[in-house]
């Protein structure tokens, strides 16, 4: 493995002895210590006063190799930390407060992750040390090893060619100027990865700065509107990844299936086939009943017991979706209609592609069409339907709910080209795509589609190419 030089910043304002912890965590590392990984490290003095002196002197005394920057007056972490990125002569740069330390193998954790020359962040989680006798901070950790996630830049490790690249921190604030960092990256779409081991040991010992303030202490307010009018100035509403998103190698997350059954009690036994015999499991299939007079929720009902029931009068099929999505218990969203039927890797396959790539809203698949030998196609009937081809039919999709909400769903006013009508409104607000080119989608002619009403499709596509020319 290649051991690139890293520049490691470490702020300080009126620290003692935990200086020395924190530096001597940085030096325990295991490749340091045994592979020759080269540490540049960075004490940035942030104008501390008298108290502080004889520590500074004592960590040069101590630390030769430690290079100290002070500042004449205080101007706080982000300018602190921005000082020793201007300073930093390694390939990669982390960061440490004075009061924290490295668990021992935080390089070994992260260097191989970004041995892909495409991740520009890798981190882990936080573990919180108390110091005895410090206030419960009412938290509820993730596990039993007190861990939490959340942005921490303590945690990370980052490429400087980002910082070359304007995401400096904002020196205007005093608190939150990681999470403000942190927005900017994920607007960029850098490419971060997290793991689920520990790669900080968070002390708390009540003098820390961001413990018990208000929202508005913290100006975590401030920051959420600047990066909303960001997001407002660049007209996209594309998709921007929760912190769980970039993490890898964690367990599946639920799937919600939406079914909008029609009068298809003939039909949906293949459909809901499909379902059960895909190889991701942790799944929860919505049948929306919309109104139907053949008795199929009640046939789905006996037969299917692990299918949920969702009854509404007569809508329509973008109603019926919609229903589904608001019923949704998963942040992934699939959508199957009753005369289609999936391939046993679709949902596996279309969740790779979402796992990969955080800034993903939206995987379609390829498809065909197959009808019965009994079946005589229309004549406007394509036959280049009954080949491979990408389908951007609702059946094809893997969907994150949060991108579904942000266009307000299916349009319910379009009867048969509502799933067409989303595809074209997610793009325009600029959602990122892919396509897994394999085919996923198997779906039946039988004469009734709704789709291959040619007087329907005909009037809504024409009033959608109006709403486009009016960029609604």
């Amino acid at each position: 493995m290649h051991y690139p030089e890293i520049s490691v910043i470490i702020p300080t304002y009126n620290n003692g002895p935990e200086l020395f912890r924190a530096v001597q965590s940085l030096l325990q590392q295991d490749l340091v210590r045994n592979s020759g990984c080269q540490l540049d490290i960075i004490v940035v003095n942030d104008a501390s006063g008298p108290v502080a002196r004889p520590f500074l002197q004592e960590l040069q005394e101590r630390y030769p190799q430690v290079r100290l920057i002070s500042h004449a007056v205080q101007k706080g972490p982000a300018a602190a930390r921005n000082t020793g990125i201007r300073a930093a002569l390694g390939e990669l740069i982390s960061f440490l407060d004075a009061d924290d330390e490295w668990p021992l193998n935080k390089l070994s954790l992260l260097l191989p992750v970004l041995e892909d020359p495409q991740v520009d962040v890798a981190g882990g989680k936080i573990k919180y040390l108390l110091r005895n006798g410090t206030p419960d901070l009412h938290i509820k950790y993730e596990d039993d090893e007190n861990r939490l996630s959340h942005v921490h830049l303590g945690a990370l490790l980052v490429r400087k060619r980002i910082f070359e690249q304007s995401f400096f921190f904002d020196e205007s604030l005093r608190y939150s100027e990681d999470i403000d960092w942190w927005l900017r990256l994920k607007e960029q779409q850098v490419k971060i990865i997290l793991l689920e081991a520990t790669t900080l040991l968070y002390h708390v010992h009540g003098g820390n700065m961001s413990v018990h303030k208000s929202i508005k202490e913290l100006q975590l307010l401030k920051v959420l509107h600047k990066a909303a009018q960001r997001r407002k100035n660049n007209t996209k509403m594309s998709h921007i990844p929760q912190l769980k998103d970039y993490r890898i190698r964690k367990e599946d997350p639920l799937i919600s299936i939406v079914l909008p059954l029609y009068n298809g009690k003939d039909l949906v036994t293949k459909s809901i086939g499909s379902v059960l015999d895909q190889s991701y499991t942790h799944w929860e299939l919505l049948v929306v009943d919309d109104g139907s007079t053949d008795g199929g929720a009640e046939f789905i009902r006996g037969r299917f017991p692990r299918a949920r029931i969702i009854q509404q009068p007569n809508a329509g099929v973008a109603a019926a979706r919609n229903k589904g999505i608001n019923h949704a218990g998963g942040e992934i969203i699939a959508f199957l209609d009753q005369d289609d039927e999936w391939m046993p890797d679709k949902l596996r396959q279309q969740w790779e592609v979402l796992q990969q790539d955080p800034y993903c809203a939206f995987v379609t698949c390829n498809q065909y069409f197959v009808c019965a030998d009994d079946i005589v196609l229309p004549a406007n009937f394509s036959e280049k339907l009954l080949e491979e081809h990408r389908g951007l039919v609702p059946s094809a999709l893997l969907i994150r709910k949060q991108a579904l909400l942000q266009v307000h769903n299916f349009d319910e006013s379009l009867d048969v080209s509502s799933d067409f009508d989303l595809i074209r409104r997610l793009r325009k607000a600029g959602f990122a795509e892919k396509n897994v080119d394999r085919l996923l989608l198997r779906k039946w002619y039988h004469g009734a589609n709704a789709s291959l009403n040619k007087a329907v499709m005909r009037r809504e596509i024409l009033g959608l190419l109006h709403r486009q020319i009016k960029n609604q």
